[in-house]
């Protein structure tokens, strides 16, 4: 969850919509061929929110160790999410830069960009930065997700400070263009696309200032497995039609990046 979503940030008994908890299962089975037969695997979460990924992907990948960069961390806000984590192996840094100045780290196995790059004005810039950045090379990889389709863009997006969508040839051409290559790519959550067309064009006269983050959801307790379950299931038949070539449609895209020689 991005910070901003969180209502109340101290609160760590936050309800988790049932999207990121889907969400987090799909990241888990695409990580999982990546860092199998990887031990002490150094994985770097760009973008890391309130680390509740993070700390999900620990149960999975338990000897894996994780550095947390986000933005938006205050020094109040590390100190905060430090009693959270104490004990596992999770670094909490505001910038590339600081990470970089600890001397901690001097290689990157896997970047997580999960939902990220739609907050940066210019991803190209971005993605050339973490090329140049020096903890990564061509055996890094770096896991992208997005929000699909511009046509989706809404007033959500804006709440969010999205400045763009993506489909799976946007994604394709500004990887290539910072420098890497996309071994492996694909949408999901196709059940979701419908009633998301419906809220897009439902809401055109609605303000903003109504829009809420996931960080509101309350919990509906039995439902919201189902609901992780199906998400989750729908991601499995998805899957299963890219073995044969067929990209189905999705709310969201996914990508598996490489540095170019």
């Amino acid at each position: 969850m991005d910070i901003c979503e969180a209502p109340a940030f101290e609160n760590a008994q936050i309800d988790r919509h049932p999207w990121e908890l889907a969400r987090i299962k799909v990241v888990k089975d695409i990580l999982s061929p990546i860092c199998f037969g990887k031990p002490n695997v150094n994985i770097l979460d760009m973008g890391c929110g309130d680390v509740f990924v993070v700390q999900k992907l620990l149960e999975s990948f338990p000897s894996a160790s994780f550095q947390c960069v986000d933005i938006a961390f205050t020094e109040e806000i590390k100190e905060l999410l430090k009693t959270r984590v104490n004990g596992l192996p999770i670094s909490l840094y505001s910038s590339l830069e600081e990470l970089k100045l600890t001397g901690n780290v001097k290689k990157i196995d896997v970047i997580l960009l999960l939902d990220v790059i739609e907050h940066i004005e210019d991803d190209i810039a971005f993605m050339q930065y973490l090329a140049d950045s020096g903890m990564i090379d061509q055996d890094t990889r770096i896991l992208i997700t997005v929000p699909a389709y511009q046509f989706l863009f809404s007033n959500h997006d804006i709440y969010l400070k999205h400045y763009r969508r993506y489909n799976l040839s946007l994604l394709h051409e500004n990887q290539k263009k910072a420098g890497f290559r996309v071994d492996r790519s694909g949408c999901f959550f196709f059940m979701l696309l419908f009633p998301r067309i419906i809220q897009k064009f439902t809401q055109r006269n609605s303000n903003i200032k109504n829009e809420k983050g996931i960080g509101r959801y309350k919990s509906m307790g039995f439902i919201d497995k189902l609901l992780i379950e199906i998400l989750y299931f729908d991601y499995l038949i998805g899957k299963l039609f890219r073995r044969f070539g067929i990209n189905l449609p999705g709310l969201s895209c996914f990508a598996i990046c490489q540095k170019q020689q």
